[in-house]
């Protein structure tokens, strides 16, 4: 049943809008600031320096044989984390000792016939023999140094490492102990799954990706998932664009001294305080010779304005009013735009 009153008499509201919808090619919808938050936000995370986060990983088969941390604890660099036994290393401590030795009985041997030959008294087969197999044994040794040091061990503390083949793997930097990965006793591969992360503090960038790039002339900050906000220099570090959906990936500093861990979440929010910037459907934008218009309502006649599209998502778009001409929240645009135009011609320009 309709309203026959008007509107400031008795006339709900909601009740003669539709009338007007229904009497119109268009419905006509009130134009307001900028606050779809698919058009003003994006996911976002922060980013540091790769020296601010560390993992810790055996670079060899290892077995977990003691924890010194656990999650959540603050360490400085050099603190002990973990407690490992790599066999391979053992076994490169034990081939490094021996090879060492049988390396310096060879070479004695060596330089004694070197000087019995001299004499004539044995052959040269027999020099050529002990110093071949002294060549051999000091390859032994290089490839058992290069295991050891490749696992942080110098090696001439091997011998100590075969009294005692529990090995301790420490942070490299200050920070906090994100994750632990493994449980007591268990084996893990080399270059596997890290059996510890630390994460440090450092200066913070914030990356936002996009779905669609933000309009120029914002004042953006992160929004952290724990209720932190930071202001961000508005002009972007670098930007790329994803090959895969055209979504722009952005990197932001922060416009004040702080510091933070990698890995915070949020959102990044660009915020407007331009009058003239303001949101509309996407299908009120209509296409004419002279370029994008919105069609506006205004004492009872409708004007077009010509517009610059700023950004667009899914049903809604930021737009700013061209060549002097007012747009601004309040005014009621034609929600469908090319329905309006299909059955009237606007009776001007605003």
């Amino acid at each position: 049943m309709g309203c026959e009153q008007p509107m400031a008499e008795t006339c709900p509201q909601g009740q003669v809008e539709r009338r007007a919808a229904a009497s119109s090619a268009s419905a006509w919808v009130e134009v307001t600031a900028p606050r779809d938050v698919a058009l003003l936000q994006a996911s976002a995370r922060v980013v540091l320096a790769g020296d601010r986060q560390a993992v810790i990983r055996p670079l060899f088969r290892a077995q977990i044989v003691g924890f010194h941390a656990q999650a959540g604890d603050r360490v400085k660099a050099g603190d002990p984390v973990v407690d490992v036994i790599m066999p391979e290393v053992v076994a490169a401590a034990a081939t490094y000792r021996g090879a060492l030795l049988r390396g310096e009985l060879q070479g004695a041997r060596r330089d004694k016939l070197r000087g019995l030959r001299d004499e004539g008294l044995v052959a040269e087969a027999a020099v050529f023999d002990v110093t071949s197999r002294a060549a051999e044994t000091e390859q032994q040794v290089a490839t058992a140094a290069a295991t050891l040091r490749a696992a942080g061990i110098d090696p001439a503390h091997a011998k100590d490492r075969l009294r005692s083949p529990r090995m301790t793997l420490r942070s490299p930097i200050d920070g906090v102990v994100r994750e632990l990965g493994g449980q007591l006793g268990e084996v893990v591969e080399g270059q596997g799954t890290p059996v510890a992360v630390i994460v440090g503090e450092g200066v913070p960038r914030v990356e936002a990706r996009f779905l669609h790039p933000p309009p120029e002339g914002c004042a953006m900050r992160f929004v952290a998932v724990d209720g932190a906000v930071w202001p961000l220099q508005p002009t972007p570090l670098a930007r790329v664009v994803e090959a895969d959906d055209g979504a722009v990936v952005q990197w932001f500093a922060a416009a004040d001294e702080r510091v933070a861990f990698a890995g915070l979440r949020g959102a990044v929010e660009c915020l407007s305080d331009d009058p003239a910037v303001v949101q509309v459907p996407s299908a009120a934008i209509d296409r004419e010779a002279a370029g994008l218009v919105v069609y506006v309502q205004k004492d009872g006649a409708t004007m077009a304005v010509p517009v610059t599209l700023l950004i667009s998502s899914g049903a809604s778009a930021l737009v700013r009013a061209r060549d002097g001409h007012g747009l601004r929240a309040g005014m009621r645009v034609a929600e469908d735009a090319r329905a309006l135009a299909r059955t009237q011609a606007p009776e001007g320009a605003l």
